[in-house]
């Protein structure tokens, strides 16, 4: 009798290289997918997405998914920067940070010069709706309605409140 121990199993050259590729063909397919994913990368469809989630988060009043919105769209640069900086002035004074808003506003809507329309009038709005406005506010509200008529010579909304100070004087 032979007192040897059994011989363990030999694994056939096709059986081994099958579990060497698997790594490989998972590493291929990752990166075709993450290719597809580079190609359909669409940042004007994203920040439209992001805009129309911030708007209808402002809204809703709720202000911290405004604030996310707002915070990637700002994140994509750009064009939307002005918007996505207006509503996140916005979701901050919803808020009550109105420290962190009023710091935004006067970045998108100086009182020196036109950046940007809807911020101005905004800010035009919300002078004009003070019980007391001192001469200094009336002056203010007068530059914020030349600047977003600058920038939108066609604005009714800037237009009737320019009249509105106007007749009120």
């Amino acid at each position: 009798m032979n007192s040897s121990p059994p011989a363990a199993p030999v694994a056939s050259p096709a059986s081994t290289s099958i579990w060497i590729k698997i790594p490989a063909i998972l590493a291929i397919a990752f990166c075709l997918a993450l290719g597809i994913s580079f190609l359909r990368w669409n940042p004007a469809m994203i920040a439209l997405r992001y805009q129309a989630i911030a708007l209808n988060a402002l809204d809703r009043k709720d202000y911290p998914t405004a604030i996310v919105a707002a915070s990637r769209l700002l994140s994509l640069g750009g064009e939307t920067r002005n918007d996505a900086l207006f509503k996140l002035a916005l979701a901050n004074l919803g808020l009550g940070r109105n420290a962190e808003s009023l710091g935004i506003m006067q970045i998108i809507a100086p009182v020196d010069r036109p950046v940007y329309a809807p911020a101005h009038l905004y800010v035009a709005r919300t002078l004009m709706a003070r019980a007391y406005r001192p001469p200094q506010v009336e002056q203010a509200i007068a530059a914020q309605l030349e600047n977003a008529l600058r920038l939108e010579p066609d604005s009714s909304e800037a237009k009737e409140l320019r009249d509105r100070l106007h007749n009120r004087r």
